[in-house]
């Protein structure tokens, strides 16, 4: 679980709570995954999902850490902004497992 510190350094690494919530949407969408299943992979509602997606301001920073971290675990990377663009995401390279054969 991410300490406030860690928090704090998530919305401040990008220029604010909307952009984060933009690269959600568009983390989602990479993996393919309905609103239904985010919601469930997060262990938040659909609801929050959809507040999330529509930039409603009234979404708690924990609800936006669980879908960061659930989609993070699908395999999603975050990438900072930097001056000359805004946060973006990709899918990360994991190795392949190993089969013993």
């Amino acid at each position: 679980m991410l300490t406030t510190a860690d928090k704090s350094r998530l919305v401040t690494s990008m220029d604010s709570t909307s952009e984060i919530m933009v690269v959600l949407r568009a983390a989602r969408a990479l993996l393919d995954l309905s609103q239904d299943e985010l919601a469930g992979l997060a262990g938040v509602s659909r609801q929050v999902v959809v507040r999330i997606e529509r930039l409603e301001t009234n979404v708690l920073v924990d609800a936006i850490d669980k879908v960061r971290r659930a989609l993070e675990a699908g395999g999603v990377v975050f990438i900072e902004a930097s001056p000359e663009r805004g946060p973006g995401v990709a899918l990360s390279r994991r190795p392949k497992p190993v089969d013993g054969s």
